[in-house]
């Protein structure tokens, strides 16, 4: 299934009792990560745009489950599930990794830029690279979106 820039993401389930740590959108190549998540992609499906919104417990400030939008995880069927913050990346032993636990799947790994900036890791938690067109990277939304993305989710 393509993804096109003509119908905007959205976090239409946002479970509203567990603190946001973020949500992070991002549009990158399609074949390499849907083989990676082992995700079917039609052959035509050249971008993924990508919605990710982490949350956190309310009391320990410990990760707290994920909303993942992008691929077949649409609108009305995000993926959901835990994450965890662990180190290490092949190239940074000290890199602030978000691991995303996918049932029955590859986890996904996402090496922390800044607190503003997600990259995809390989498996082997090397980075992506883009191309001219799209790269392998999660922008955190402003707080003026995050707040107009969670009121349209109400």
């Amino acid at each position: 299934m393509q993804l096109t820039d003509s119908k905007p993401l959205f976090c239409p389930a946002y479970p509203s009792k567990k603190p946001l740590v973020g949500i992070f959108d991002g549009r990158s190549p399609c074949q390499e990560l849907a083989r990676l998540i082992q995700e079917k992609a039609t052959p035509e499906c050249n971008r993924i745009k990508w919605r990710l919104a982490l949350y956190k417990d309310s009391v320990t400030g410990k990760p707290d489950g994920y909303q993942l939008w992008g691929l077949i995880y649409r609108n009305e069927h995000p993926r959901e599930g835990q994450w965890q913050i662990i180190r290490g990346t092949k190239a940074d032993p000290d890199a602030i990794v978000y691991q995303l636990d996918l049932e029955g799947k590859p986890s996904m790994f996402l090496q922390q830029g800044d607190e503003n900036v997600l990259f995809f890791l390989d498996a082997e938690k090397d980075l992506f690279v883009g191309n001219r067109d799209f790269s392998y990277t999660l922008n955190r939304v402003s707080k003026a979106d995050e707040l107009r993305i969670m009121s349209r989710a109400k």
